[in-house]
């Protein structure tokens, strides 16, 4: 599928991953280059550096982080509106995804005529309530909430990367069903490839030779299910002495991580990593046994777990958002059939006392080639850009 000439397309994200790490960052990097191959990009981030880009992929620094949220959301209406000027195509299409950021830009398009996308990344409010309590933190959802609902009725259409964010948009926020297309994350397949050499990598992390590692990088928040985690691995830690659980990410659930690791007696069966710096990660993919996704709530795609198979790394999951539609089309019997801690341990002790049961690197990476390339993505993307514009096929 191309579009002879390009489009001018204009895109509003957070932030950048060498800037601000995160899903969203690195799903909202990826989907810009990927789009800037056949089409000029201009990607509004809230950051006062920028980040080097190819040449049709023009980076534009339209608020300052230190800012109030309310100054951010205004100074990404008036950049989008200086680019945008009197219309006349200077802008064919506005493709958002963060509805602070998108709402004054979406605003801006609407005057002009130009076709508002939106992407559907979560419920933005819904997250905060689960992870804060208290009066005041009460009024910051309910205006994130207005936000978000003033956000998504300036939208022609939403992209949404499963299938179980389709039915949340469309219960929270009443978006008929005909204005939604999912189309799911991918992984750069280039980057995470499977090692040549794992005992090498494992050397370099310093990790145990003879150990079973069991690898999960995660923000350290509550719905992201490490305290389940540690629970369960206490189980697990019991039946394979010679295990270790690596953690990764950074989050203000580290201390009480660290309590109950001592509480449990793990000190030595689980190590917090911190921060694995982006240029690490693809490594530490390679050198695990294992990947586990502890997901409470709200997971919506999955982006970890399409790195870790392209990496050639089996992947176990709570049945939780994206994860499960990843792994039900894959291998179900890698998905716990609970977010429960005791539904993971006994998943992880089943497939640890059975290796056998565990897809081979060939069978992983294959998986994410078929279904999980930044290409399909791109392509389906243009497509729904193309046809909200009247100059292509609808897509499903």
């Amino acid at each position: 599928m191309s579009y002879n000439d390009g489009l001018n397309i204009m895109t509003t994200g957070l932030s950048w991953p060498s800037l601000q790490p995160g899903g969203l960052n690195t799903y909202f990097k990826s989907v810009c280059e990927q789009l800037s191959s056949r089409n000029r990009v201009h990607a509004l981030i809230c950051s006062q550096e920028t980040p080097e880009t190819p040449k049709e992929l023009i980076i534009h620094n339209a608020g300052d982080p230190k800012e109030t949220i309310w100054k951010r959301k205004d100074a990404f209406q008036r950049k989008a509106a200086s680019l945008m000027g009197d219309g006349s195509g200077r802008i064919d299409i506005l493709y958002t995804h963060f509805a602070p950021y998108g709402i004054g830009p979406a605003i801006e398009a609407k005057k002009r005529g130009i076709p508002v996308i939106m992407t559907f990344h979560g419920p933005w409010n819904e997250e905060m309530k689960i992870e804060g309590q208290g009066i005041k933190h009460k009024v910051k959802t309910t205006i994130a909430k207005s936000i978000e609902h003033k956000a998504y009725k300036l939208a022609d259409k939403f992209i949404v990367l499963s299938d179980y964010f389709r039915n949340m948009l469309h219960e929270l926020h009443g978006v008929p069903l005909h204005k939604i297309t999912v189309i799911p994350g991918a992984a750069n397949v280039e980057r995470f490839t499977p090692a040549t050499n794992r005992l090498a990598i494992r050397r370099t992390l310093n990790l145990p030779e003879g150990a079973t590692t069991v690898l999960t990088v995660r923000r350290l928040m509550n719905r992201m299910g490490l305290l389940q985690l540690l629970e369960a691995w206490k189980q697990v830690a019991e039946r394979f002495p010679n295990a270790i659980l690596l953690i990764g990410g950074k989050g203000p659930l580290r201390g009480e991580l660290e309590e109950r690791i001592a509480d449990y007696g793990l000190g030595n069966k689980v190590r917090l990593l911190g921060y694995i710096p982006d240029h690490e990660l693809a490594s530490y993919y390679q050198a695990a046994d294992m990947f586990v996704v502890p997901s409470q709530a709200l997971e919506g795609f999955g982006l970890i777990t399409v790195e870790a198979l392209a990496s050639g790394l089996p992947v176990m999951a709570t049945p939780v958002g994206g994860n499960k539609e990843i792994l039900q089309g894959f291998r179900p019997e890698l998905l716990f059939k609970s977010a429960a801690s005791e539904d993971m341990a006994e998943g992880m002790i089943h497939m640890l006392s059975n290796r056998k049961l565990l897809p081979g690197r060939d069978e992983c990476r294959n998986h994410v080639l078929e279904k999980y390339t930044w290409q399909h993505v791109g392509d389906k993307i243009e497509s729904v850009f193309l046809e909200t514009l009247g100059k292509g096929v609808s897509v499903g």
